[in-house]
């Protein structure tokens, strides 16, 4: 009987070891774990965010406008080059053409719709180049507007603003009772349009070469 007690209770002191040794055990894994004093665990760093979608689209957005005021302008010569025809035609034949007037008031209104639109583009640039920042998609776009700008400006300084000084003179040249006692007016502001938009233009390309350089990664 007593041998059975004395093994009974070796037998329970074998799990109770066990268990205090476990327990050491642990207690020892995490005092090595814990951090010393002073210590300054560092912060998960999150990925690195991509370019915002809607800056993208932006991007194309002002690409596609200056693409469409290019198609708007690419005939524009040519209607100031007719519109002058018509004027030393009205001169040299000292008929009088009552509709001539009206042809310059629309291009002269045409005009100065064109120079709003390249005003609002200028500004549109200026606005995404605050907004601008280092990336491959954004540079292509960029480059794509830059080119599109510089070919703006191009038509407009070298081709339109010319045309339009030629047809001022020839309407000036002409007697007011044959084109029209409004001509030389609608004329100059044909003129003073043209010249508005060569200035917006250079602006506009200068703001798109550096929106080139921000975008560079």
């Amino acid at each position: 009987m007593i041998k059975a007690v004395l093994a009974f209770s070796m037998f329970a002191a074998v799990p109770s070891a066990y268990a205090a040794d476990f327990g050491l055990q642990r207690l020892d894994a995490a005092a090595v774990a814990a951090p010393a004093p002073g210590a300054v665990l560092a912060e998960p760093q999150p990925a690195p965010a991509g370019v915002p979608q809607d800056l993208v689209y932006r991007f194309g957005r002002l690409r596609n406008d200056l693409r469409r005021l290019d198609s708007d302008t690419i005939w524009l010569r040519s209607d100031l080059d007719r519109l002058e025809r018509d004027a030393r035609r009205i001169s040299m034949g000292n008929s009088p053409d009552h509709f001539f007037q009206n042809d310059l008031q629309r291009k002269a209104w045409e005009m100065q719709r064109f120079d709003t639109e390249t005003q609002r583009l200028r500004r549109e640039v200026g606005a995404v180049l605050q907004l601008a920042v280092k990336s491959d998609e954004l540079n292509r776009e960029a480059r794509n507007i830059e080119m599109d700008a510089s070919t703006l400006l191009n038509r407009f300084q070298f081709e339109i603003e010319n045309a339009a000084t030629r047809l001022e003179w020839a309407v000036r040249g002409a007697k007011p009772e044959l084109v029209g006692y409004n001509a030389q007016w609608n004329a100059m502001d044909i003129s003073r349009s043209a010249r508005q938009l060569a200035w917006n233009a250079r602006d506009l390309r200068y703001d798109a070469q550096d929106l080139v350089r921000r975008t560079q990664p």
